[in-house]
Protein backbone atom coordinates (compact mmCIF):
# COMPACT_ATOMS: atom_id res chain seq x y z
CA UNK A 1 0.00 0.00 0.00
CA UNK A 2 3.11 2.13 0.68
CA UNK A 3 4.36 1.92 -2.96
CA UNK A 4 1.29 2.38 -4.22
CA UNK A 5 0.83 5.48 -2.16
CA UNK A 6 4.40 6.64 -3.14
CA UNK A 7 4.03 5.94 -7.08
CA UNK A 8 0.74 8.12 -6.66
CA UNK A 9 2.54 10.69 -5.37
CA UNK A 10 4.87 10.73 -7.36
CA UNK A 11 2.91 10.85 -11.02
CA UNK A 12 1.00 13.74 -9.11
CA UNK A 13 3.96 15.73 -8.58
CA UNK A 14 4.99 15.14 -12.61
CA UNK A 15 1.74 16.09 -13.27
CA UNK A 16 1.69 19.04 -11.84
CA UNK A 17 5.06 20.00 -11.07
CA UNK A 18 6.23 19.56 -14.57
CA UNK A 19 3.95 21.82 -16.48
CA UNK A 20 4.40 24.70 -14.45
CA UNK A 21 8.37 24.10 -15.61
CA UNK A 22 7.70 24.58 -18.98
CA UNK A 23 4.97 27.19 -19.09
CA UNK A 24 7.49 29.62 -17.53
CA UNK A 25 10.41 28.23 -19.82
CA UNK A 26 8.18 29.51 -22.97
CA UNK A 27 7.91 33.19 -21.21
CA UNK A 28 11.58 33.66 -20.95
CA UNK A 29 14.48 32.86 -23.58
CA UNK A 30 18.05 32.70 -23.47
CA UNK A 31 20.03 34.06 -25.97
CA UNK A 32 23.99 34.90 -26.13
CA UNK A 33 23.79 34.30 -22.55
CA UNK A 34 21.28 36.45 -21.75
CA UNK A 35 17.31 36.72 -20.64
CA UNK A 36 14.94 37.76 -22.70
CA UNK A 37 11.35 38.33 -21.04
CA UNK A 38 7.77 37.80 -23.49
CA UNK A 39 6.63 41.15 -23.31
CA UNK A 40 3.53 41.38 -26.10
CA UNK A 41 1.70 38.52 -27.76
CA UNK A 42 -1.11 39.15 -30.21
CA UNK A 43 -2.56 36.94 -32.95
CA UNK A 44 -2.56 39.05 -36.32
CA UNK A 45 -5.79 40.16 -38.14
CA UNK A 46 -3.59 39.98 -41.32
CA UNK A 47 -2.25 36.64 -41.66
CA UNK A 48 -4.00 34.87 -38.42
CA UNK A 49 -0.78 33.54 -36.68
CA UNK A 50 0.57 34.82 -33.71
CA UNK A 51 3.41 37.49 -32.46
CA UNK A 52 5.54 37.06 -29.31
CA UNK A 53 7.97 39.72 -28.23
CA UNK A 54 10.84 39.03 -26.05
CA UNK A 55 12.90 41.69 -24.71
CA UNK A 56 15.85 42.26 -22.15
CA UNK A 57 15.19 42.91 -18.42
CA UNK A 58 14.25 46.43 -17.84
CA UNK A 59 13.41 47.18 -21.90
CA UNK A 60 10.18 47.15 -23.38
CA UNK A 61 8.31 47.89 -26.53
CA UNK A 62 8.61 51.69 -26.52
CA UNK A 63 12.46 51.04 -25.08
CA UNK A 64 14.85 48.32 -26.30
CA UNK A 65 17.81 48.11 -28.06
CA UNK A 66 17.28 43.84 -28.57
CA UNK A 67 14.86 42.01 -29.07
CA UNK A 68 13.31 38.57 -30.43
CA UNK A 69 10.30 37.88 -31.74
CA UNK A 70 8.89 34.44 -32.80
CA UNK A 71 5.98 34.83 -35.98
CA UNK A 72 3.66 32.41 -37.11
CA UNK A 73 2.14 32.04 -40.71
CA UNK A 74 -0.32 29.56 -40.66
CA UNK A 75 -1.55 29.66 -43.80
CA UNK A 76 2.08 30.42 -45.44
CA UNK A 77 3.64 26.67 -46.33
CA UNK A 78 7.00 27.75 -48.27
CA UNK A 79 9.65 29.01 -45.61
CA UNK A 80 11.57 29.89 -48.76
CA UNK A 81 9.44 31.17 -50.59
CA UNK A 82 8.26 33.31 -47.12
CA UNK A 83 12.08 34.73 -47.31
CA UNK A 84 12.13 35.49 -50.89
CA UNK A 85 8.66 36.97 -50.54
CA UNK A 86 10.21 38.90 -47.85
CA UNK A 87 13.31 40.04 -49.71
CA UNK A 88 11.07 41.49 -52.18
CA UNK A 89 9.29 43.51 -49.28
CA UNK A 90 12.69 44.82 -48.22
CA UNK A 91 14.00 45.81 -51.84
CA UNK A 92 11.08 47.97 -52.21
CA UNK A 93 12.16 50.28 -48.72
CA UNK A 94 15.78 49.79 -50.24
CA UNK A 95 16.97 48.00 -47.13
CA UNK A 96 20.16 46.10 -47.71
CA UNK A 97 19.62 42.02 -47.38
CA UNK A 98 21.05 38.92 -47.81
CA UNK A 99 19.10 35.56 -47.92
CA UNK A 100 20.28 31.91 -47.79
CA UNK A 101 18.21 28.72 -48.42
CA UNK A 102 18.68 25.24 -47.39
CA UNK A 103 16.37 23.14 -49.48
CA UNK A 104 17.05 20.26 -47.42
CA UNK A 105 15.57 21.21 -44.52
CA UNK A 106 13.26 23.43 -45.71
CA UNK A 107 14.71 26.84 -43.68
CA UNK A 108 15.61 29.89 -44.90
CA UNK A 109 17.57 33.12 -43.33
CA UNK A 110 17.21 36.58 -44.08
CA UNK A 111 19.01 39.53 -42.81
CA UNK A 112 18.63 43.07 -43.45
CA UNK A 113 19.80 46.34 -42.33
CA UNK A 114 16.62 48.60 -41.76
CA UNK A 115 17.07 52.78 -41.63
CA UNK A 116 14.33 54.47 -40.50
CA UNK A 117 15.56 58.06 -41.99
CA UNK A 118 18.04 59.32 -44.89
CA UNK A 119 19.03 62.23 -42.32
CA UNK A 120 21.00 61.82 -39.09
CA UNK A 121 19.51 61.17 -36.33
CA UNK A 122 18.67 57.47 -37.28
CA UNK A 123 17.72 54.57 -36.24
CA UNK A 124 19.30 51.34 -37.41
CA UNK A 125 17.77 47.84 -36.72
CA UNK A 126 19.95 44.75 -38.05
CA UNK A 127 17.64 41.91 -38.42
CA UNK A 128 17.65 38.10 -38.69
CA UNK A 129 14.69 35.96 -39.63
CA UNK A 130 14.83 32.35 -39.55
CA UNK A 131 11.97 30.55 -41.17
CA UNK A 132 11.09 26.55 -40.76
CA UNK A 133 7.68 24.44 -41.29
CA UNK A 134 5.77 24.87 -38.03
CA UNK A 135 5.26 21.38 -36.89
CA UNK A 136 1.62 21.71 -36.73
CA UNK A 137 1.05 23.94 -39.76
CA UNK A 138 2.53 26.70 -41.70
CA UNK A 139 5.64 28.55 -41.69
CA UNK A 140 7.20 29.99 -38.27
CA UNK A 141 10.08 32.43 -37.75
CA UNK A 142 12.54 33.31 -35.67
CA UNK A 143 13.79 37.04 -35.53
CA UNK A 144 16.62 38.64 -33.65
CA UNK A 145 17.02 41.99 -33.98
CA UNK A 146 19.79 44.69 -32.61
CA UNK A 147 18.87 49.03 -32.53
CA UNK A 148 21.60 51.25 -32.80
CA UNK A 149 20.59 55.45 -32.36
CA UNK A 150 22.97 56.93 -34.44
CA UNK A 151 23.52 60.96 -33.72
CA UNK A 152 26.86 61.86 -35.63
CA UNK A 153 28.88 60.70 -38.43
CA UNK A 154 31.68 59.21 -36.17
CA UNK A 155 28.68 57.06 -34.88
CA UNK A 156 27.67 55.61 -38.34
CA UNK A 157 31.59 54.53 -38.69
CA UNK A 158 31.78 52.86 -35.42
CA UNK A 159 28.35 51.31 -35.89
CA UNK A 160 29.61 49.83 -39.28
CA UNK A 161 32.26 48.35 -38.06
CA UNK A 162 30.63 46.66 -35.14
CA UNK A 163 27.96 45.48 -37.53
CA UNK A 164 30.79 43.54 -39.65
CA UNK A 165 32.27 41.69 -37.16
CA UNK A 166 28.89 41.10 -35.36
CA UNK A 167 26.93 39.93 -38.17
CA UNK A 168 28.75 36.89 -39.26
CA UNK A 169 28.49 35.39 -35.10
CA UNK A 170 25.10 36.46 -34.82
CA UNK A 171 23.57 34.87 -38.18
CA UNK A 172 25.35 31.46 -36.65
CA UNK A 173 23.84 31.73 -33.21
CA UNK A 174 20.39 32.42 -35.28
CA UNK A 175 20.84 29.21 -37.37
CA UNK A 176 21.79 26.63 -34.55
CA UNK A 177 18.91 28.31 -32.31
CA UNK A 178 16.34 26.20 -31.66
CA UNK A 179 12.82 27.06 -32.28
CA UNK A 180 11.01 28.67 -29.60
CA UNK A 181 7.72 27.12 -28.68
CA UNK A 182 5.24 29.80 -30.20
CA UNK A 183 2.63 31.32 -27.34
CA UNK A 184 -0.93 31.34 -28.77
CA UNK A 185 -2.45 34.13 -26.29
CA UNK A 186 -4.27 36.96 -27.70
CA UNK A 187 -3.07 39.33 -24.80
CA UNK A 188 -0.83 42.54 -26.20
CA UNK A 189 0.82 43.66 -23.70
CA UNK A 190 2.53 41.90 -20.73
CA UNK A 191 3.25 43.33 -17.61
CA UNK A 192 6.84 41.28 -15.95
CA UNK A 193 5.01 40.63 -12.61
CA UNK A 194 1.84 38.89 -14.59
CA UNK A 195 4.70 36.51 -15.73
CA UNK A 196 4.52 33.27 -14.16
Amino acid sequence: MLVKMKRFLVLLLIFFVLPSVSAEEIYRLDFQGEQYNLIYSQKSSEHNGYFNGYFKQGEDINSWTDMIAVHHFPNVFSPIETAHNFKEYLAQLRCPCAISEDEENNRSMIDCLVIDSEELPIVLEFNVFKYEKHPECGTIAFQYVKKYSVDNVLQVEKVKKDFEKYRPRIIKQVLKYEMPELVKVDIGEIKLNDLP
